[in-house]
């Protein structure tokens, strides 16, 4: 079975037209091995009555090799593409650098240390110490 016809019979089978565009690009086998994934869970979602919800659902390439943009289908709409995503605290970028994570925690930890000199002269040395261990501390060291 072709490239081609796979694509073909997977949109068959979510009772989709294909696009013409398909015919001429050739998709990579992730492409292919992803749209699998989700026609699955389109069929698993359609047959247990639950719904999903693809517009908060975003697409992540990580890679050194940049093409166009995949094209990818869940419950029958594109997938829009993202450089930036966050998981349990930590925000994962498409180059796999930390530079994005940093400046965020920065930024997050420069509001904290400006909120807590606010009020440095009103309130008393231990208790900003333990603002300090409790909300400045707390995002250091768990990076969140």
């Amino acid at each position: 079975m072709t490239l081609l016809q796979i694509i073909k019979h997977l949109f068959l089978s979510l009772q989709m037209t294909p696009p013409y565009f398909i015919q001429i690009r050739v998709l990579s086998t992730c492409t292919v091995c992803l749209l699998k994934n989700s026609a699955r869970c389109t069929f698993w979602s359609k047959l247990w009555n639950v719904t999903f919800n693809p517009q908060k659902t975003a697409v992540m390439t990580i890679s050194m090799y940049r093409n166009d943009d995949p094209f990818l289908l869940f419950n029958n709409i594109h997938l829009s593409e993202t450089d930036t995503r966050k998981h349990l605290g930590l925000l994962f970028h498409d180059s796999l650098s930390w530079h994005t994570h940093i400046i965020h925690l920065h930024q997050k930890v420069m509001t904290k240390i400006n909120h807590l000199c606010s009020f440095f002269n009103l309130v008393p040395r231990h208790a900003l110490l333990t603002i300090y261990r409790v909300s400045i501390k707390s995002c250091t060291h768990f990076k969140m």
